[in-house]
């Protein structure tokens, strides 16, 4: 399979995985991190034809000791190799500040490339899931990330050392744990779904 057709496979991924969770959050059913990712899981199953046992979950990454990739699907003769990262934001009874979880969002876009480093071939991606009081605060002007939050579709946006410094020391300190890495994020998807859910689809390239 060409590049372009993958693109357009993926491309339809993530549409159907934004429509199957606008359905979701629209019934109301109680969702957590782990059916976001099934719900991905089978959006692309069935649009890369994909068995069970294509799909590994929580594979060692190799250049992090004791980090989990959270999904990967090896290269074939129709796609190369694909990895994902999945993050879902919501408030929860325990209060995490903002500034830590927008940092933590960066750490795994420097463990996406940390991984695309020693393999250009394959395509990397972060899934971001969210309610309105992160998405609020990652579109506050004042706040200095709503270039990457609202990324239009298909544009990009360079993260690099000057970008993540201009922050807050606590999300310069959690988005640096794994090194702060050149790179750069496109935007694959930007929905605003039901019950003021947001999601956010990346690639990442190094």
């Amino acid at each position: 399979m060409s590049e372009n057709n993958t693109s357009d496979n993926l491309q339809v991924t993530f549409e159907i995985f934004s429509n199957l969770l606008n359905d979701r959050f629209e019934k109301k059913i109680f969702t957590k991190e782990d059916p976001i990712r099934y719900t991905f899981f089978y959006a692309i199953s069935k649009e890369l034809e994909l068995f069970p046992h294509d799909i590994l979950l929580e594979s060692p990454h190799p250049k992090i000791d004791k980090a989990e990739i959270d999904m990967l699907i090896s290269e074939t003769d129709e796609y190369p190799e694909l990895i994902f990262e999945f993050k879902y934001d919501v408030k929860r009874r325990s209060v995490v500040p903002h500034p830590f979880k927008a940092g933590a969002l960066f750490a795994d876009i420097f463990r996406l490339c940390l991984y695309k480093k020693d393999n250009q071939k394959t395509r990397c991606f972060l899934i971001y899931v969210t309610d309105i009081e992160m998405a609020n605060y990652l579109s506050r002007d004042a706040n200095r990330l709503d270039d990457f939050f609202n990324l239009s579709s298909n544009q990009t946006l360079v993260i690099n050392e000057n970008y993540v410094k201009n922050h807050s020391e606590t999300f310069v300190s959690n988005a640096s744990k794994h090194g702060i890495h050149d790179c750069i994020v496109k935007s694959c998807l930007n929905v605003d779904l039901v019950e003021s859910h947001f999601v956010r689809i990346y690639e990442i390239f190094c």
